[in-house]
């Protein structure tokens, strides 16, 4: 036999080799049992074409995974007799909420009129309710309306009210001044005189009614009987701008 022979037969051979590999292959994952166990190098797509199938049905029959998957994974197989989970129409969500500091699904949920079963069903990415974060972003279903954060709480301040002035009250004074006082229409030495205060006579004056001139003098007001002019009050000096007392007890402002 010729060395070109021997050739073409060695070809021929490796060709029908790797041909029964690959049916080989083929037929390992034909007839896929229900569940496989993914292997290094295994695609969704390779493993959905080696089964006979599709990557949607593999998807359908694995809830909660994706494209991606990993060596050692576990994959349940869709086969003739296998019924895929009935399809949950999640309702879809038009809104955010950034979770607060004390919040939890059940008060995000009472505080828009929702169940905590609606909240789940918007936010598959939560696999536990109890476990929420402060800037946390969660979906809302649709038609959700998201109430305005309340106005911040600014604790102002009690208003202060002075007391009013009772002008009404009065206390009692002695002309100290041996050579008497001068009782005018005005607490100044400018205004006219309209009464006299002689050495050692009591007057009733206003407690509140003290008053400073321009000199810096202080005066209180005096009450007293009707004059024949008809002044029944006037103003008294009790101390000059030097700190001469004119009166007993000394006022001060």
């Amino acid at each position: 036999m010729s060395v070109k022979r021997i050739t073409q037969l060695f070809v021929v051979i490796a060709i029908l080799v790797t041909s029964f590999a690959s049916t080989g292959g083929a037929l390992a994952w034909s007839g896929c049992p229900g569940q496989v166990v993914v292997q290094w190098g295994d695609t969704m797509s390779s493993i959905a074409a080696a089964c006979g199938t599709t990557v949607e049905a593999i998807l359908a029959a694995n809830p909660g995974i994706d494209w991606w998957v990993y060596a050692g994974q576990i994959l349940n197989i869709p086969s003739s007799t296998y019924t895929p989970p009935p399809v949950v129409n999640y309702p879809t969500y038009g809104s955010t909420y950034v979770v607060q500091w004390g919040d939890t699904l059940g008060k995000i949920a009472a505080s828009r009129g929702l169940r905590l079963s609606d909240i789940l069903a918007v936010n598959p990415q939560i696999w536990n309710p109890s476990l929420i974060y402060p800037g946390q972003v969660i979906n809302l279903p649709a038609g959700t309306s998201v109430p305005p954060p309340p106005p911040p709480v600014i604790n102002y301040p009690p208003p202060y009210y002075p007391p009013p002035v009772d002008y009404s009250q009065y206390s009692t004074l002695t002309i100290s001044y041996k050579n008497g006082m001068i009782v005018r229409s005005g607490p100044g030495n400018e205004y006219k005189m309209i009464n006299s205060a002689l050495y050692k006579t009591k007057w009733q004056y206003g407690i509140y009614t003290r008053s400073f001139d321009a000199k810096g003098q202080l005066w209180v007001q005096v009450y007293f009987s009707q004059t024949p002019q008809g002044h029944s009050s006037g103003w008294l000096l009790v101390r000059d701008r030097l700190g001469n007392y004119f009166t007993s007890p000394q006022i001060d402002p």
